[in-house]
């Protein structure tokens, strides 16, 4: 069998752009790892998602409680809330890490956004509190606006995302 250049040229490109879309996520990890919220709500569209549902079978956020359903205006003010210096539940304030693997590209819709899953863990530190630990897998829908990429929807499923937590408070 051979490969057309064409397909060749193909193959390139899509591996330049999961490059580049591995790259954005990080930043995105990075960001929220730096407790830079302003910046990290920057990144979604307007019309964005912050999705965390509370069952593993879960399809969507209108017939089921979630454990975060955010739109664009409620993560400025989960933003605004995380910055303000007298956050009760941030208190000393937490010291988290989140690593990204598995990137992949999963689809691009016909409106030209990347669907790309991945999977991660996410470790936060308080001192005080017992060390938590929180892995799963991520679903972002990013689309191209400007010179820019943008997060349209976000979904996190945690391995445990049906179990009881204390105060979420911290971004997936």
């Amino acid at each position: 069998m051979s490969v057309t250049a064409d397909a060749r040229a193909v193959a390139g490109s899509n591996t330049l752009r999961l490059e580049e879309l591995r790259r954005f996520l990080e930043h995105e990890a990075e960001l929220l790892d730096e407790r830079r919220f302003d910046e990290w709500c920057d990144l979604y569209t307007e019309d964005a998602t912050y999705w965390v549902p509370a069952s593993p079978e879960q399809e969507n956020w209108r017939d089921h409680v979630s454990l975060f359903y955010d739109d664009k205006h409620t993560m400025r003010v989960r933003v605004q809330r995380l910055n303000h210096p007298r956050i009760h539940c941030q208190s000393p304030p937490s010291s988290c890490v989140r690593v990204i693997s598995g990137v992949r590209l999963a689809e691009v819709t016909a409106e030209g956004a990347w669907l790309v899953r991945s999977k991660f863990v996410m470790v936060e530190d308080r001192p005080g509190n017992p060390q938590r630990v929180f892995g799963g897998r991520y679903s972002h829908t990013i689309v191209q606006k400007g010179e820019g990429l943008r997060i349209r929807l976000k979904r996190v499923d945690l391995t445990n995302c049906d179990q009881s937590f204390p105060m979420l408070t911290q971004p997936f």
